[in-house]
């Protein structure tokens, strides 16, 4: 007896023969099958039981049909989302969860896998498998499959934050060692960020473009990447783009052959690209460079070979490249004074060196190796003032270490003493102490008090007295060291607008909130 599944029944299908023909929708026969298995089948198939079988599951389902509607859910997904079944069965999806991927899919019928999706409004991390429900051509819906993942998501996170941790201490650690090796002095974290950097690109070929004030260590940190490259025993050639003549740049760079032109040297000169050849070619002050030769650079780079002055045949050359600036240099493309396809070139992995204002915590540190520096190459045994000290740290340093080294030379070299006071210091700098000097003289008179150091000994009386005095003295002084500005003294002190204003009533030191 032959039939189409499909039509029957399960009580029609008792009453047929033990062995059924199967035929198709077109009433050929396309094989048989048991009735026994058939009825044992369909009688395990009941909804309730894939629904139990469905509810075991870890994962949450969800079952939307062609129009949005929410036609099944286990209860994996009540546990992961923490909503009823009651309240979600019948409701389009759309309203439910708004944005959902699910709807994505629905819209596109393609499918979509997701390994770490956030729900912003559970807090909660999901990996979801979405897949468009067909049964032959006709599209009836889409099911989703996911599950909680929060746990490994924020675990993973935790190892790899530790991870980062690590490798900052390690870098750091590196870089602590590096410039031990090198002898250079600092600690601050700007400066430690700096030489970190400077370590990881050191290890590859890229170009890199340093940028910085003046005298702020920029060819340092050049010479660090050199250094702890690839190509630390071949030659590190500095130029500076500044102080070459605009009609000589070219020769310098490339050289020239022998009578190429009128003063040539005999044999010609070779130019800083064929030196550095191997190693590493620093490019200071490339801000400076005319945009003629700005082209011809840019040709060298990207070709690998110089054009030499008076010769034939271009010369192949294996450097890399540091330039450094001080200078901007998107501005300068604005302006049409500097290549753009050149800077990008050039700025492959960017270096920025923190100013020494930035690194103040570095001060005291350069000042005394700068110091003992010059005092054994001077043979003398100069040891800071308190004052002097006060001002290194509160000076603005607009020559940053350059600067800094400078005053420690001159110091040692004009002091006829073994203590570097105020006067010691160069004359511009003196003019800004004296100024600081009348401004604190100023807020001193206001306040009706002689300035006395913040250390004084204890004179008697009671403790409340005694810390009273010693408070208002430190008030007078902070005010004093930031030139009369109270603001900047209350920010310097952290304490509160409040409490600075009515600790300057309490001690009779005049001035106004407006005080700047």
């Amino acid at each position: 007896m032959d039939t189409c599944l499909q039509e029957l029944t399960l009580e029609e299908l008792k009453s047929y023969a033990p062995v059924i023909g199967v035929t198709d929708a077109a009433g050929q026969k396309v094989g048989q099958v048991e009735k026994d298995l058939l009825l044992y089948l369909l009688s395990m198939s009941a909804s309730w039981m894939l629904a139990e079988i469905m509810d075991r599951f870890q994962e949450a389902v969800i079952a939307i049909d062609r129009h949005g509607r929410i036609f099944y859910l286990n209860s994996s997904y009540s546990k992961i989302l923490g909503v009823s079944l009651g309240r979600l069965i019948g409701r389009d999806i759309r309203q439910v969860e708004p944005g959902a991927e699910i709807i994505n899919v629905l819209e596109k019928k393609i499918p979509v896998f997701q390994e770490k999706q956030y729900i912003k409004t559970l807090d909660k991390y999901v990996s979801a498998r979405i897949y468009p429900l067909e049964r032959g051509s006709e599209f009836l819906g889409v099911v989703s499959i996911f599950q909680d993942t929060t746990v490994e998501v924020k675990l993973g996170e935790a190892v790899a934050k530790a991870n980062e941790i690590a490798l900052n201490y390690q870098r750091q650690a590196e870089a602590q060692e590096q410039m031990s090796r090198l002898e250079i002095i600092g600690k601050s974290p700007a400066f430690m960020k700096t030489v970190s950097q400077a370590l990881i690109v050191a290890k590859t070929e890229a170009s890199v473009l340093i940028k910085g004030e003046n005298g702020a260590g920029k060819e340092m940190i050049a010479k660090i990447i050199h250094e702890n490259s690839g190509r630390k025993t071949k030659p590190m050639i500095l130029v500076n783009c500044a102080a070459i003549p605009e009609n000589l740049i070219e020769s310098e760079l490339f050289g020239y052959e022998e009578g190429s032109f009128t003063g040539a040297k005999a044999g010609g000169k070779m130019g800083k690209f064929e030196l550095a050849n191997g190693g590493t070619l620093f490019l200071d002050e490339i801000g400076d460079m005319p945009m003629a030769m700005q082209a011809k650079l840019l040709r060298v780079l990207q070709a690998g070979e110089i054009e030499k002055i008076g010769r034939q045949r271009n010369i192949p050359v294996n450097v890399r490249l540091i330039a450094a600036t001080n200078q901007p240099l998107e501005q300068m493309i604005q302006e049409k004074t500097f290549r753009q396809d050149l800077y990008f070139r050039l700025n492959i992995v960017e270096i920025d060196v923190p100013s020494l204002k930035e690194r103040r915590e570095d001060i005291g540190l350069l000042a005394n190796h700068f110091l003992q520096v010059y005092n054994r190459r001077y043979e003398k045994k100069l040891t800071f003032s308190h004052e002097v000290l006060t001002f290194l740290h509160t000076y603005s340093w607009p020559g940053n270490v350059r600067e800094l080294k400078n005053c420690m030379e001159y110091a040692v070299i004009m002091c006829s003493g073994e203590l570097f006071g105020i006067s010691h210091l160069p004359p511009h700098m003196k003019q800004l102490v004296g100024s600081e000097e009348a401004a604190g003289a100023e807020v001193m008179e206001l306040a009706g008090a002689s300035v006395q150091p913040v250390g004084q000994s204890y004179q008697g009386g009671p403790l409340r007295e005694a810390l009273g005095a010693l408070e208002k003295k430190i008030l007078i002084e902070a005010i004093a060291q930031n030139r009369g500005s109270k603001v900047r003294a209350m920010k310097e002190l952290e304490v509160s607008k409040r409490t600075f204003y009515r600790k300057l009533k309490e001690y009779g030191i005049n001035g106004s909130e407006k005080d700047t």
